[in-house]
């Protein structure tokens, strides 16, 4: 495979010492770039360190650097973590590709691995955003520890899920206090935002500040131009608007308005606003959930049902579907659903149902955004989504819509959405709610993309 001209952009820029976050549309080949550069970096000086979610480190990154004869490699997770850690310590592999939670426990047990590591890669660094998680915190202090770490490369697809303010700790782990100038996270948040009175957890930026932040964030970041990355097939969505029923919309705009519901002799309540955002889109998908103690969701839960309304538009466009088809569900009852009317439909949560999506071998495949919706390269299994339920967040909406609408696939992607359809719909919010977010994070990328030029 010809690395791209952005590739080899970057693999020029590593071989001189930087360090970059590689911000790129997902599928545009970056876990090709990061293997590319340690493939052209002299084999004794390769011992690098790959973070990434479980099902990732088993499926893209193992099949690209299969592609590497140089590079031997081991998974540092489950059964074979301490085995992987001590080849490496070794100098018996070059690269070791583990999860955040075996890494963060390699500094407990496998010191001998963390000081070994020259060449330090996150991938998805979106899961480490928030700079107040233990998550963050702990690849911080080992970053910092264990100075032999010569390069921090991070890799992300969304880089701004949802506000400046979780830029910080993606990019201080890529250029750690020359980013910003500081170590700590308040201070970023002090110097570049400012709160309202009475209003002290909503973080508005200083007016002017926006373009001082993205000129000091520029240089540590990296993106192909539009030119510099195969063109891909279209992605066509379609919109179903579905009609719930009187009874449904009723009982939803009730729970929009007074947080509280009642069905038969039963109370269904909301502790608030953001709590009543997902019952009404409960509502849309067909139910509601009534919980133990409203104030404790780890109380126990029980489905109601309401409607039944989005199942018939489901099987109308699997009929009419000419390829295999993922169907994507965000609430638990949604999947039951999915199971009664396809019973031999399979869901994507591990290796092996991945590699028989991955052949063709799977006519209807399921599962959650929020467990596959990164770093999976699922293109070769199909080429149409359907959402059932949507999502309010936009990085798994649009990490999920990627593990199909990437590189090397030679059709038009079909993303389907049932929405339930009626004045003051919250499905009907959350879909121009996410295209608005992704052409924020559209006109950010723009902006850096000609500072860095």
């Amino acid at each position: 495979m010809k690395p791209y001209s952005w590739q080899l952009r970057f693999i020029r820029l590593a071989r001189q010492g930087h360090s970059m976050l590689l911000a790129c549309k997902p599928g545009a080949g970056k876990t090709y770039a990061i293997c590319k550069w340690l493939d052209n970096t002299p084999v004794e000086k390769v011992h690098a360190v790959v973070v990434a979610p479980t099902l990732v480190i088993y499926d893209a990154w193992t099949d690209e650097l299969e592609q590497f004869s140089s590079l031997d490699y081991g998974h540092g997770h489950s059964t074979t973590f301490e085995a992987a850690c001590e080849s490496f310590a070794a100098g018996e592999l070059q690269v070791l590709l583990t999860t955040p939670e075996m890494f963060i426990k390699m500094e407990t047990s496998q010191r001998g691995a963390l000081r070994a590591c020259r060449q330090l890669v996150i991938d998805e660094s979106t899961k480490y955003k928030s700079a107040k998680s233990s998550r963050f915190k702990s690849i911080r202090r080992i970053i910092n520890r264990y100075w032999r770490i010569e390069h921090c490369m991070a890799m992300t697809g969304t880089l701004l899920p949802k506000h400046y303010l979780q830029l910080f700790s993606q990019l201080w782990i890529v250029g750690q206090t020359d980013v910003f100038n500081t170590d700590r996270f308040t201070t970023y948040r002090d110097t570049y935002f400012f709160t309202k009175p009475f209003k002290k957890f909503e973080y508005i930026m200083f007016p002017g500040f926006q373009e001082k932040l993205e000129a000091r964030i520029a240089p540590y970041i990296l993106q192909p131009d539009e030119g510099e990355y195969a063109a891909m097939p279209p992605l066509i969505e379609r919109v179903h608007y579905v009609n719930i029923g009187k009874k449904a919309e009723r009982l939803h705009q009730q729970m929009a308005k007074d947080l509280v519901i009642t069905l038969g002799d039963e109370d269904f309540i909301a502790a608030n606003s953001g709590v009543s955002l997902f019952k009404q889109l409960q509502i849309c998908s067909g139910g509601i959930y009534k919980y133990t103690d409203p104030g404790d969701p780890t109380s126990g839960r029980e489905w109601h049902p309401i409607h039944r309304h989005k199942q018939a538009q489901l099987q109308s466009i699997i009929q009419e579907a000419e390829a295999n088809v993922l169907i994507l569900y965000c609430i638990l009852p949604s999947r039951d659903v999915i199971t009664q009317l396809y019973p031999d439909a399979v869901e994507l949560k591990s290796s092996k149902n991945i590699k028989d999506w991955k052949s063709g071998n799977i006519t209807i495949a399921y599962g959650h955004p929020a467990s596959m919706g990164h770093g999976l390269n699922l293109q070769s299994g199909g080429n149409v989504i359907i959402w059932y339920d949507i999502t309010p967040d936009a990085e798994i909406w649009w990490q999920a819509i990627k593990r199909l609408h990437r590189g090397a696939i030679t059709e038009p992607v079909y993303v389907h959405y049932l929405l339930a359809s009626f004045s003051g719909s919250k499905d009907m919010y959350c879909y121009d709610m996410l295209h608005t977010k992704y052409g924020r994070q559209e006109a950010l990328l723009k902006r850096l993309k000609k500072l860095e030029s």
